[in-house]
Protein backbone atom coordinates (compact mmCIF):
# COMPACT_ATOMS: atom_id res chain seq x y z
CA UNK A 1 0.00 0.00 0.00
CA UNK A 2 1.73 3.26 -1.09
CA UNK A 3 2.25 5.96 1.73
CA UNK A 4 -1.04 8.04 0.03
CA UNK A 5 -3.43 5.40 0.26
CA UNK A 6 -2.19 4.58 4.11
CA UNK A 7 -2.66 8.46 5.20
CA UNK A 8 -6.30 8.26 3.99
CA UNK A 9 -7.23 4.87 5.81
CA UNK A 10 -5.76 6.84 8.84
CA UNK A 11 -7.47 9.73 8.89
CA UNK A 12 -10.99 7.54 8.02
CA UNK A 13 -10.07 5.22 11.16
CA UNK A 14 -9.56 8.26 13.31
CA UNK A 15 -12.54 10.03 12.12
CA UNK A 16 -14.51 6.16 13.05
CA UNK A 17 -12.85 6.38 16.06
CA UNK A 18 -13.90 10.08 17.24
CA UNK A 19 -17.27 8.89 15.59
CA UNK A 20 -17.35 6.08 17.98
CA UNK A 21 -16.41 8.27 21.10
CA UNK A 22 -19.43 10.68 20.51
CA UNK A 23 -22.14 8.18 19.52
CA UNK A 24 -20.79 6.55 23.33
CA UNK A 25 -20.53 9.71 25.19
CA UNK A 26 -23.96 10.63 23.61
CA UNK A 27 -25.38 7.11 24.66
CA UNK A 28 -24.43 7.92 28.41
CA UNK A 29 -26.13 11.48 28.25
CA UNK A 30 -29.11 9.79 27.19
CA UNK A 31 -29.33 6.34 27.68
CA UNK A 32 -32.95 5.95 27.34
CA UNK A 33 -32.44 6.12 23.06
CA UNK A 34 -29.76 3.11 22.21
CA UNK A 35 -30.84 3.13 18.70
CA UNK A 36 -28.37 5.40 17.92
CA UNK A 37 -25.79 2.85 19.30
CA UNK A 38 -27.10 0.34 17.88
CA UNK A 39 -27.50 1.49 14.52
CA UNK A 40 -23.63 2.85 14.53
CA UNK A 41 -22.18 -0.96 15.37
CA UNK A 42 -24.55 -2.14 12.44
CA UNK A 43 -23.21 0.52 10.13
CA UNK A 44 -19.34 -0.54 11.54
CA UNK A 45 -19.92 -4.32 11.08
CA UNK A 46 -21.42 -4.00 7.28
CA UNK A 47 -18.60 -1.08 6.76
CA UNK A 48 -16.28 -3.76 7.59
CA UNK A 49 -17.49 -6.88 5.90
CA UNK A 50 -17.92 -4.65 2.68
CA UNK A 51 -14.03 -3.72 3.27
CA UNK A 52 -13.12 -7.69 3.93
CA UNK A 53 -14.92 -8.67 0.91
CA UNK A 54 -13.37 -6.32 -1.14
CA UNK A 55 -9.75 -6.64 0.06
CA UNK A 56 -9.97 -10.39 -0.32
CA UNK A 57 -11.39 -10.14 -4.13
CA UNK A 58 -8.12 -7.72 -4.58
CA UNK A 59 -6.44 -9.96 -3.48
CA UNK A 60 -7.47 -13.07 -5.16
CA UNK A 61 -7.39 -10.71 -8.77
CA UNK A 62 -3.84 -9.70 -7.78
CA UNK A 63 -2.83 -13.57 -6.81
CA UNK A 64 -5.16 -16.16 -8.78
CA UNK A 65 -2.55 -18.85 -8.18
CA UNK A 66 -2.38 -17.75 -4.21
CA UNK A 67 -6.33 -17.82 -3.93
CA UNK A 68 -6.70 -21.42 -5.26
CA UNK A 69 -6.19 -22.93 -1.29
CA UNK A 70 -8.53 -20.33 0.44
CA UNK A 71 -11.09 -20.96 -2.41
CA UNK A 72 -10.50 -24.27 -1.58
CA UNK A 73 -11.41 -24.69 1.85
CA UNK A 74 -14.08 -21.70 1.33
CA UNK A 75 -16.20 -24.62 -1.11
CA UNK A 76 -15.14 -27.47 1.27
CA UNK A 77 -16.81 -25.15 4.11
CA UNK A 78 -19.97 -25.08 1.92
CA UNK A 79 -19.87 -28.45 1.32
CA UNK A 80 -19.58 -29.44 4.79
CA UNK A 81 -22.71 -27.20 5.82
CA UNK A 82 -24.21 -29.11 3.14
CA UNK A 83 -23.34 -32.65 5.08
CA UNK A 84 -24.42 -31.19 7.89
CA UNK A 85 -27.72 -29.72 7.22
CA UNK A 86 -28.40 -33.59 5.09
CA UNK A 87 -27.63 -34.92 8.07
CA UNK A 88 -29.47 -32.76 10.89
CA UNK A 89 -33.15 -33.89 11.25
CA UNK A 90 -36.36 -32.53 13.42
CA UNK A 91 -37.54 -34.85 15.54
CA UNK A 92 -39.79 -32.27 17.67
CA UNK A 93 -43.32 -32.68 17.42
CA UNK A 94 -45.71 -30.27 16.56
CA UNK A 95 -46.44 -29.57 20.66
CA UNK A 96 -42.97 -29.66 21.10
CA UNK A 97 -42.43 -26.52 18.48
CA UNK A 98 -45.75 -24.84 19.67
CA UNK A 99 -44.17 -24.99 23.32
CA UNK A 100 -40.53 -23.71 22.22
CA UNK A 101 -41.95 -21.38 19.66
CA UNK A 102 -39.96 -22.59 17.00
CA UNK A 103 -40.35 -23.61 13.12
CA UNK A 104 -39.34 -27.56 11.74
CA UNK A 105 -37.06 -25.95 9.73
CA UNK A 106 -35.11 -23.60 12.41
CA UNK A 107 -34.98 -26.98 14.32
CA UNK A 108 -33.08 -28.57 11.46
CA UNK A 109 -31.08 -25.24 11.23
CA UNK A 110 -29.91 -25.51 14.84
CA UNK A 111 -29.00 -29.27 14.68
CA UNK A 112 -26.96 -28.80 11.35
CA UNK A 113 -25.31 -25.89 12.99
CA UNK A 114 -24.52 -28.28 15.51
CA UNK A 115 -23.28 -30.85 13.48
CA UNK A 116 -21.14 -28.39 11.20
CA UNK A 117 -19.30 -27.23 15.08
CA UNK A 118 -18.52 -31.00 15.89
CA UNK A 119 -17.28 -31.44 12.84
CA UNK A 120 -14.93 -28.66 12.89
CA UNK A 121 -13.83 -29.69 15.93
CA UNK A 122 -12.88 -33.41 15.07
CA UNK A 123 -11.14 -32.06 11.87
CA UNK A 124 -8.69 -29.04 14.08
CA UNK A 125 -8.19 -31.80 16.40
CA UNK A 126 -7.42 -34.29 14.27
CA UNK A 127 -5.19 -31.56 12.06
CA UNK A 128 -3.25 -30.93 15.73
CA UNK A 129 -2.46 -34.49 15.70
CA UNK A 130 -1.12 -34.68 12.48
CA UNK A 131 0.79 -32.09 12.58
CA UNK A 132 1.99 -32.97 16.09
CA UNK A 133 3.26 -36.40 15.04
CA UNK A 134 4.25 -35.41 11.75
CA UNK A 135 6.64 -33.28 13.52
CA UNK A 136 7.49 -35.92 15.73
CA UNK A 137 9.00 -38.33 13.43
CA UNK A 138 11.24 -35.04 11.14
Amino acid sequence: MSQKYFKYVQWLLYVLMGLSALFTILFYISPANPDLLIFWMYTLLILSGVIIVAVSAYGMIKNPKGSYKALLAIAALIILAILSYAMSSNTYGPAMLEKYNITANGVKMVGAGLIMTYLILVVAIGTLIYTSVSKFFK
